[in-house]
């Protein structure tokens, strides 16, 4: 009488020897050899699948790859250690790596190095910091203009990087470290960068795609997460509070404002808003973005490669947070925009000057120059 047999991988019943296979010392059925193992490509043993390591052209066992194989950094495909290019710690195959050396100064969407923070010699350690990214279009994600750009920020401080970003037709997005707003105005290249970057042919606010952010770092909101808590809600308050004005001042479209930087929606109370904030649908796609654990990023502005309307949206941001850090929820509720701008400081001339042109101040308009 033939001995029956039991697959180890399915369970079904093995009566005819001949219909055996053996496989990591384990009894299997031919179906399950068929479908469920593989020849490693390297030592040519069979193995299960689930004990491989693949791509979409090799398949390998564990053992293999963990002595004779990497995985390629950029594209994930598998390569031999005799095929491998090495850039520092990081292994390539040739195609990649090729594409690496033409793009050495766009970094990919995900990367986020070790911030750096900026501040002018008489500042304090306890001075706010934004992080600025301004997305610039039209002129090509190409890596010699991005070599320009990076030159001129990085001269003698890495102040800058680069990176792709797929919702731009032909740019990229400048990243900054954080800077205090007294670096951002006085120490930072960005007059050069914006000439540049126009003569290279980008746009920034004449595209519809680009827009400018600016992160707050949540610690200099507040010496503990309930302080941070309330001032992030203040912020929130005021964006709704006076959105017509904010809108204006962002020179978005409506389709692009509830697109990239939506509103929360207005309610009565500044935790209120917060709350709802929190719950929101609308993720990082907000005028206020608060998903992020380090900083709150406002995300309202309309791209732009001229100097005075970004340097005054960043005097705005900084009068903002001033604005939340100082004044209690019952004095936010009271406040109208007038006093608001009325309370600005004279240092923030470009913010001034920029809310004159947009008449948004209390006094007479200013002409404006053409936007890039």
């Amino acid at each position: 009488m033939n001995e029956i047999y039991e697959c180890a991988n399915c369970g079904c019943t093995i009566e005819n020897e001949e219909e055996l296979y053996e496989v990591e010392d384990e009894i299997i059925c031919e179906d399950c050899f068929n479908d469920e193992t593989f020849t490693c490509s390297h030592c040519g043993e069979r193995y299960f699948y689930r004990n491989s390591v693949s791509d979409e052209n090799t398949a390998i066992c564990q053992n293999c790859y963990d002595n004779y194989y990497r995985r390629c950094e950029r594209c994930g495909c598998i390569i031999h250690d005799d095929n491998v290019y090495w850039d520092g710690d990081y292994p390539y195959c040739s195609d990649c790596y090729d594409e690496e050396e033409q793009c050495r100064h766009i970094h990919d969407y995900g990367y986020k190095p070790v911030p750096i923070f900026y501040r002018c010699s008489n500042e304090g350690e306890n001075v706010r910091c934004y992080g600025v990214e301004l997305e610039i279009d039209n002129g090509g994600k190409d890596d010699e203009n991005a070599q320009e750009l990076d030159g001129i920020a990085n001269r003698e401080d890495e102040l800058m990087y680069i990176k792709s970003d797929s919702s731009l037709d032909e740019g990229m997005e400048l990243v900054s470290h954080p800077c205090s707003m007294n670096y951002h105005k006085y120490d930072f290249p960005w007059k050069e960068i914006m000439k540049r970057a126009v003569r290279l042919g980008y746009r920034s606010h004449n595209t519809s795609t680009c827009g400018l952010h600016v992160h707050i770092g949540r610690c200099s909101l507040g010496n503990t997460y309930e302080r941070q808590e309330d001032v992030i809600s203040r912020i929130l308050f005021f964006f709704e509070s006076h959105w017509n004005e904010l809108f204006r001042f962002s020179r978005r479209s409506e389709e692009s404002a509830e697109h990239w930087a939506a509103r929360h929606g207005y309610e009565d109370r500044p935790k209120e808003i917060l709350e709802k904030a929190k719950k929101s649908s609308k993720g990082r796609y907000a005028c206020v973005n608060i998903t992020n654990i380090s900083t709150v990023e406002i995300r309202l502005f309309r791209g732009t490669l001229k100097w005075n309307t970004f340097m005054a949206s960043l005097e705005l941001v900084d009068a903002i947070c001033e604005n939340a850090i100082r004044h209690s929820d019952d004095e936010l509720h009271k406040q109208s925009w007038a006093d608001f701008v009325m309370d600005i400081s004279t240092d923030y001339t470009e913010l001034i000057t920029y809310l004159k042109e947009k008449r948004l101040y209390v006094n007479e308009p200013v002409e404006t120059e053409e936007e890039d």
